[in-house]
């Protein structure tokens, strides 16, 4: 038996990734892949898959939200960069996931776990609304982050971040006038930053939208915030939808 499969994730080398971890099953048949939740729907509704291997935060549509459009069910396996706190929810609730970065062996538990599935007929699905309330009980936003200068320890509140950059494989967390280096990448900080006060503009910058002083319409419809600090931040052209949606636009 063939199995489908879309895979849907707003990072090319994750969905590279995946394909090639997917390509040493021969009962499994990549038929396509999308950049985010939009082009998402139409490629479930064009292909008609087995399975979709879905991220959760991408922008413009989520992967929650994209699940809430579709008229079609197919079977999901969450592809995740939530910590362990969400785990649980996961387990009950949905037919499988993948905890980023993706390992042989818990790829090859969801197939096994897919193929008996649909070989038994079975009609199980995931409750995506019990799910979401299950995630939103466990989920701990982060207010605060620990910084370290030598060999002293200070705390920033999560309110007086202007931004958080990705740059030469660290993520820098900027104050007003200050940035320190911190243990997270940036697709963990979107999974644990207060939604209403953070966003994703760039594949190197979150900002927090309640220290932006001004929004400027940049050529190749993109936009340039800057920051109440001076501080210059290009929206990219990918995030602009999902920037306007945040701020209300």
């Amino acid at each position: 038996m063939k199995i489908r499969a879309l895979i849907i994730d707003d990072e090319k080398l994750a969905r590279s990734r995946l394909k090639r971890m997917l390509r040493k099953y021969s009962n499994v048949e990549v038929v396509g892949e999308a950049q985010d939740g939009v082009r998402g729907c139409k490629l479930v509704e064009d292909t008609q898959p087995d399975v979709i291997f879905l991220d959760i935060r991408m922008p413009a549509l989520s992967g929650f939200e994209m699940l809430k459009k579709m008229e079609v069910s197919p079977y999901i396996v969450f592809t995740t960069a939530y910590d362990e706190y969400a785990l649980q929810a996961f387990e009950e609730n949905t037919i499988d996931y993948l905890l980023k970065p993706i390992s042989d062996e818990t790829l090859e538990r969801a197939l096994s776990k897919l193929m008996k599935i649909l070989e038994t007929g079975s009609s199980v699905r995931f409750d995506l609304k019990r799910l979401l309330e299950s995630l939103k009980k466990r989920e701990k936003i982060i207010r605060r982050f620990s910084v370290r200068v030598g060999e002293r320890m200070f705390i920033v509140p999560a309110s007086e971040v202007f931004f958080f950059r990705s740059e030469d494989k660290y993520t820098f967390l900027n104050t007003s006038e200050k940035r320190y280096i911190i243990p997270f990448t940036l697709k963990e900080l979107e999974a644990r930053l207060d939604p209403d006060a953070f966003s994703r503009v760039h594949r190197s910058f979150i900002v927090n939208v309640e220290h932006v002083a001004s929004i400027h319409k940049w050529f190749g419809g993109r936009l340039k915030l800057k920051m109440k600090n001076g501080t210059e931040i290009p929206v990219s052209q990918y995030y602009v939808s999902g920037f306007k949606k945040k701020i209300h636009a």
